[in-house]
């Protein structure tokens, strides 16, 4: 089995997926990295397709004095049916450097 370059960290957090035609529809966020995040689709979406996310990564867990919200360019990788859902994995392709500070601190902190 191929290791993970990026470890994933549980995240229960509000998420928020915009399609290229602008529709915004709120996700449940399975898993977080520092490269991208596995969410909980009631649908499939197609490989390759681009979409915009936004997650709200709480201040206690990124180290700052308040929560960070990445919004960022994401695109679909993967997406498998499990049961009644389609979990998905999503690769953000363009993250600025004060976004992936954050995100690297919250993966780590789910370490302590």
């Amino acid at each position: 089995m191929k290791q993970r370059k990026h470890p994933r960290v549980p995240a229960s957090l509000p998420c928020t997926i915009r399609d290229a035609a602008g529709a915004e529809s709120p996700f449940e966020l399975v898993d977080l990295s520092e490269a991208g995040a596995r969410i909980r689709c009631p649908s499939a979406l197609n490989a390759m397709t681009e979409i915009q996310v936004a997650i709200l990564l709480p201040a206690t867990r990124v180290g700052g004095p308040e929560d960070v919200r990445l919004d960022t360019r994401g695109v679909v990788v993967w997406s498998h049916e499990v049961g009644d859902h389609f979990d998905t994995g999503v690769f953000f392709p363009e993250l600025d450097p004060a976004t992936q500070a954050a995100l690297q601190a919250y993966v780590a902190s789910a370490a302590v």
